[in-house]
């Protein structure tokens, strides 16, 4: 029996044998390798992503600081002159340089304080690779129209200080003439002889200001000195009497700013005088307005059209020589500025800071006139 199942064991035809179903090594290697490939590839555009994205951020923080301070320049560069003799006013010599950093002229003769003071390659920057390279600087003068309703002080006439020979001391027509002034405004006393610029030291009563020669700007001069040391504010004896103002005169507010960047790379705008209330160290204030300036640079676009980075510089072409002229600042009709500002982190790509640069122009609208 078992010898027949056997026999017919051998005769029942066998069911072919199925290959199961699965991948081979190498292709498995294959999928991982493409897999790999794949993720590389979106790895790499999201990290890409997340630069640019970093890098965007960077560039508005930065740009939102650069773009307010010249905001405030542009705005500024638009006083520039307003309610002001073309001319310029009178300053004590040297004063351009102690005050706004501007080469000393080579002549003995007082400044000329106009609308417009360009400080061309002035100050040194820790930001800039370049160890020679120097950031310019920009000074403003304009009348402050809000000042006494608007209204000028008339002026009645000048005398030394009783007992403080070198101080004058200015009276306003009328007995509250002068009730809007404050120790240590600034003012421009005007008349038919000359423009002077002149700090209040003190305000006694309503009706007089005093000018003392020891004020925290150094912009007045003592009323008994002689030749260019004395004040201008000192009254004419006669029509052929020079270095002196005729009375009538006329006193109006103004405001002097500049704009800087210090060595650690803080763009600041500095005010001189003007701060009311406050202690006479206080009277030149450095306001910061943006931070990690690289550069600063101006151009000036004058009244024939060409472009300048000092229009004081006479035709020898050098800066504190004989042939400089002061009223070559009156001639600036557009400011250009460009400003180069370092992020505060490094860039991904670079390893280094990125460097951003701003370019702006603005118009000289008030310039071109001669204000009385």
């Amino acid at each position: 029996m078992n010898s027949y199942r056997k026999k017919f064991a051998r005769l029942m035809p066998r069911e072919p044998k199925t290959a199961e179903a699965g991948f081979s090594l190498l292709e498995l290697m294959i999928a991982m390798v493409i897999f790999l490939i794949i993720s590389a590839a979106i790895y790499g555009l999201l990290q890409i992503g997340t630069f640019d994205r970093n890098r965007a951020s960077r560039r508005s923080d930065v740009l939102k600081n650069a773009r307010v301070a010249v905001h405030m320049i542009g705005r500024d560069v638009l006083n520039a002159g307003l309610g002001y003799h073309r001319r310029g006013a009178v300053v004590p010599d040297n004063f351009l340089t102690t005050r706004f950093g501007v080469p000393a002229d080579v002549d003995g003769n007082r400044d000329m304080l106009t609308g417009v003071i360009v400080g061309n390659d002035r100050n040194a920057n820790n930001l800039n690779s370049n160890t020679a390279a120097r950031t310019d600087t920009i000074t403003f003068a304009y009348r402050d129209m809000d000042f006494n309703g608007g209204n000028v002080i008339d002026l009645l006439g000048v005398a030394a200080v009783s007992g403080s020979p070198t101080v004058p001391r200015l009276t306003s027509k009328t007995a509250t003439g002068a009730a809007a002034a404050q120790p240590y405004d600034l003012f421009l006393v005007e008349s038919d002889t000359s423009q002077i610029a002149i700090m209040a030291t003190a305000v006694n009563g309503s009706n007089t200001i005093d000018a003392a020669p020891t004020d925290p700007l150094g912009i007045n001069q003592a009323i008994n000195g002689t030749g260019n040391l004395g004040s201008l504010l000192r009254q004419c004896t006669s029509s052929a009497d020079q270095n002196c103002t005729t009375y009538s005169a006329t006193a109006k507010r103004f405001y002097v700013v500049s704009y800087q960047v210090k060595q650690d790379g803080t763009l600041v705008r500095v005010i001189y005088g003007n701060n009311r209330g406050a202690a006479a160290s206080a009277q030149i204030q450095e306001l910061p307005l943006a931070y990690n300036v690289e550069d600063l640079q101006i151009k000036y676009v004058l009244d024939d059209g060409t472009t300048s980075d000092n229009p004081s510089v006479g035709a020898d072409g050098l800066v504190g020589t004989i042939d400089d002229d002061w009223q070559g600042f009156n001639d600036v009709r557009q400011v250009l500025i460009t400003i180069k500002v370092q992020s505060t982190e490094i860039d991904e790509r670079t390893d280094k800071p990125e460097s951003i640069i701003l370019n702006a122009t603005f118009s000289t609208r008030n310039l071109g006139y001669d204000a009385g």
